[in-house]
């Protein structure tokens, strides 16, 4: 059997057979992990509608959030449920031979699609603020820009992290296992491991925190020139009206300014943060090996598994508490839905009782008038008590 070396994620679990963890570890860290996975999907799920839903979030800046929120869709959905099985039957593969070789490296697309999801809001909120200060785009230009910048994310993704793993990736089916792993040398392992690292942490990492200092910069000039505009605009002896409206206007633009990096800081926090044990846990297999053979190995993955999900998931929570329009968008899609619900319940509730009216009007309502009209009181007015009382 040839040597089967260790990759991504989803690879490093295949070494864990001989090192498994306990039931009850496995079972507790599991019921978290389902139930990060399970809130993040419902919450990027509400972020692909609201911004699909409402025109005024088709921006740029949401454009790109929503992309985020499909690659976080697709890491929660696909690539989760890949690691617990590999995790747990990493002999035992049970997707089958096309989803092994072609469906598994493509799974892998989801991470780089989300990182630089991250990198691009970095970049086009840099891009906005700048704007406003001298460099300026015409509309077709940036929708232009737009598009290509969601197709390469997900092209380049796709060519440096998926692609080369079709060509290393092995099905194997024997009697007593069907295992589904990559086969390569440590050589060519190693450049891989480093070479996603650099793609999928080192790099965008560092374009965002390029960007977070120059979008400081910005602000603070901005901040800085808005103020004497309307400091200067308060005394000067211009048209009253002309004034303030102008002074609103930098008034805005300073609170606009201010407001970006509150989106911003918490996502590159929490990315950092929550990627870096998995990057680290890679890049450590590449030069110890036999780490994965430690007695804690499982559950620290376990951990990094947790911190993905956590990266995953806490983006609609971050918009929700931070960005205030996505705030009171989600109020009135909740209003609206249950405006929606109570008229529905309040139809079937006048629908029963309009079904209880026309029966009671039924059974007593006015008997006509004539002759007739004292048997048809008493066949009315016999319930079933008097029925059962009168004799056969």
């Amino acid at each position: 059997m040839e040597e089967i070396e260790i990759s991504t994620a989803n690879d490093i679990v295949e070494s864990m057979g001989m090192n498994e963890e306990p039931d009850a570890i496995f079972s507790g860290l599991l019921i978290i992990e389902v139930a990060i996975a399970f809130v993040g999907l419902l919450g990027n799920l509400l972020i692909c509608f609201v911004i699909s839903q409402q025109r005024k979030f088709r921006s740029g800046l949401k454009l790109f959030i929503r992309n985020l929120a499909l690659a976080d869709i697709g890491i929660l959905t696909i690539t989760f449920p890949i690691t617990v099985v590999k995790e747990k039957m990493p002999l035992h593969w049970p997707f089958g031979r096309a989803f092994c070789l072609y469906g598994l490296p493509v799974a892998e697309v989801f991470h780089g699609v989300s990182i630089w999801s991250i990198t691009a809001i970095a970049i086009e909120r840099y891009r906005k603020i700048a704007s406003h200060t001298g460099v300026q785009s015409s509309a077709s230009d940036s929708s232009k820009a737009l598009k290509w910048g969601l197709f390469l994310i997900w092209m380049v993704s796709f060519l440096v992290i998926s692609l080369p793993l079709h060509f290393f990736m092995v099905f194997k089916e024997e009697d007593t296992m069907v295992l589904c792993a990559t086969d390569w040398t440590a050589l060519q392992h190693g450049s891989y491991t480093i070479c996603s690292s650099i793609f999928w942490f080192v790099l965008p990492l560092g374009i965002i925190v390029f960007t977070y200092v120059q979008i400081s910069r910005q602000l603070q000039q901005s901040n800085r020139f808005h103020r004497s505009s309307i400091s200067q605009r308060s005394r000067g002896d211009g048209k009253l009206e002309t004034s303030t409206i102008r002074s609103s206007q930098e008034r805005k633009r300073m609170h606009q300014n201010s407001k970006a990096m509150k989106i911003l800081t918490p996502i590159v926090l929490v990315f950092a943060v929550s990627m870096l044990p998995l990057y680290a846990v890679r890049v450590l297999v590449v030069f110890w090996d036999e780490v994965v053979f430690e007695k804690y190995f499982g559950v620290f993955f376990d951990v990094c598994v947790i911190g993905v999900l956590v990266n995953a998931a806490s983006d609609p929570f971050i918009y929700s508490i931070v960005a205030k329009d996505f705030r009171v968008e989600l109020k009135m899609l909740w209003f609206r839905f249950y405006q929606r619900l109570r008229n529905l319940v309040d139809i079937k509730a006048t629908d029963g009782h309009s079904g209880i009216n026309k029966f009671i009007g039924f059974c007593y309502r006015k008997p006509r008038e004539g002759p007739s009209s004292d048997v048809q009181e008493k066949s009315v007015l016999e319930t079933p008590q008097t029925l059962l009382s009168t004799p056969v």
